[in-house]
């Protein structure tokens, strides 16, 4: 085994056909690739749309003021920290519902995003 010469494949190890990696699962490799695109690209938009939006707040010193000074500012603030927690009832029972997931996704990402460049600034 560690005596084999290395070498570097272009081709699949699931779609090779020689022995399945994962045995016990029905679906084909081409569905698992796709659902994990589809997972890494969700997550990188979140974490763009993070930044994006932190860095606006950061960046912004009337808005660190407004939220520093006043008890609106204050109670806002309060409001985006448990935003994410409220969200994520409803996120619970629309998991499956189609615009409505990514909706409710976005509002999660946008409030915790604001709680970041908050703490930040």
């Amino acid at each position: 085994m560690w005596a084999q010469p290395y070498r570097k494949t272009t081709t699949d190890l699931e779609a090779s056909g020689a022995r399945p990696l994962y045995p016990m699962m029905l679906e084909g490799p081409q569905l698992r690739w796709a659902f994990i695109r589809k997972v890494y690209s969700i997550i990188s938009l979140q974490l763009l749309l993070t930044i994006a939006v932190a860095a606006v707040v950061v960046a912004n010193h009337q808005v660190a003021v407004f939220f520093a000074t006043t008890g609106a500012g204050l109670a806002l603030y309060i409001l985006l920290i448990l935003m994410p927690f409220l969200v994520m009832l409803p996120l619970y029972y629309y998991h499956q519902k189609h615009p409505v997931n990514y909706i409710l996704l976005a509002i999660f990402t946008v409030s915790l995003a604001f709680a970041v460049g908050l703490t930040c600034s």
